[in-house]
């Protein structure tokens, strides 16, 4: 009889086991069916056209604007300061009076060497006139033209003094800032401000290192702000001869027209280092990077059936450059392509693709 308990006893379990597992089966197959309904992952995207374009190879280099009309304005005299004709930041025409320094004791100086040197040149009329009757010794006339050239001589030392008393703007331009007043007194040497031009033309001097490229007098550069922003063309003007010893860099000065640009200003230099040559060009954010090296997704149509109408293809490509926000770039890519723009970033190889509505194209 014990083998009829364990009999039943093993129907039980088997029972017990087969109503588990089509439990368990019933909730995979409902699982699975939800999972199924879910739609399949999808990023969403703007798109935008390659395009076709031309790249030249460059090197930014460092640059420093100067204006031809430019003058660090500074006493050659110690003095006080008695005339400051102009304010901070006017415009002075060319010849006036920027600052003017205490000069009435060099003016009396010489209005007294002035009444000395007209006694003698009476002195010396009068005895010429006696010298015809032999009424004067030649050595008397020696020395009242002797000293006639010695007075003429410390006159001429004082208007040189005088003219150092005043400072004259030797072109029209804009004054600087400065901080002294009248009453001031100024040290030997001692800058009081800046001149400078109202000509829009400006120098950007800049080295090229040795075997970077060879510019002459004609070649053009492109001139950046140091933001990056294009400011314009500018052709060159001069050329070293020489490379500095320690640094292995030869000097260049281009000229352009850029009122805008202030002197001292550091800007970015673009010196084309190779021949232009035929690309493509998309959005600096279309294209991304891993292990391989750079790529971008193209979108293409999805399979028939499929959830969403596109896709995104990974492309490999090369970067040979950027500018203005847009990567240069050869690789298995055409014009007639559009690539993802914004969402990019996000997305990895054959992944479906909401591309939004409205989203700029080029």
């Amino acid at each position: 009889m014990k083998w009829r308990a364990w009999l039943i006893t093993a129907l039980s379990c088997l029972t017990v086991t087969a109503v588990l597992a089509g439990v368990k089966y019933s909730q995979i197959a409902q699982a699975m069916e939800l999972m199924e309904s879910f739609p399949p992952p999808s990023e969403t995207i703007t798109v935008a056209q390659v395009r076709p374009d031309s790249w030249a190879p460059t090197r930014l280099l460092s640059g420093t604007v100067r204006s031809p009309e430019h003058l660090v304005i500074a006493t050659e005299i110690p003095g006080r300061v008695v005339e400051l004709p102009f304010h901070s930041g006017d415009t002075v025409p060319k010849g006036a009076a920027i600052v003017v320094l205490f000069n009435d004791d060099l003016e009396a100086q010489r209005t007294a060497l002035q009444a000395d040197l007209n006694l003698v040149n009476t002195q010396l009329e009068r005895n010429q006139t006696l010298e015809a009757d032999a009424l004067v010794s030649r050595d008397r006339l020696d020395t009242l033209t002797a000293q006639t050239l010695s007075l003429t001589a410390q006159i001429a030392v004082l208007n040189a003094r005088l003219s150092r008393t005043t400072v004259r703007a030797p072109f029209t331009g804009t004054l600087g800032i400065y901080p002294q007043r009248v009453g001031d007194l100024m040290h030997l040497s001692e800058v009081l401000t800046t001149l400078t031009g109202l000509n829009a033309e400006r120098w950007i001097d800049f080295k090229v290192p040795q075997g970077l490229t060879e510019l002459n007098v004609g070649d053009t550069v492109s001139i950046r702000d140091i933001a990056g922003h294009a400011v314009g063309p500018a052709t060159i003007i001069a050329v070293s001869d020489a490379f500095a010893e320690g640094t292995r860099t030869y000097d260049v000065r281009a000229a352009l027209q850029a009122a805008g640009l202030r002197h001292g200003a550091l800007v970015q230099v673009a010196v084309s280092t190779g021949p232009r040559e035929n690309v493509l060009s998309v959005p600096a954010r279309s294209v991304r990077w891993d292990p391989e090296g750079a790529h971008a997704f193209v979108v293409e149509p999805s399979e028939p059936g499929a959830h969403l109408a596109h896709k995104a293809s990974l492309r490999r490509v090369e970067v040979r450059g950027e500018r203005d926000g847009r990567f240069f770039i050869l690789g298995a890519l055409s014009t007639d392509d559009r690539v993802a723009d914004k969402g990019a970033f996000k997305l990895n190889d054959q992944i479906l693709l909401r591309v939004q509505a409205g989203a700029p194209r080029g």
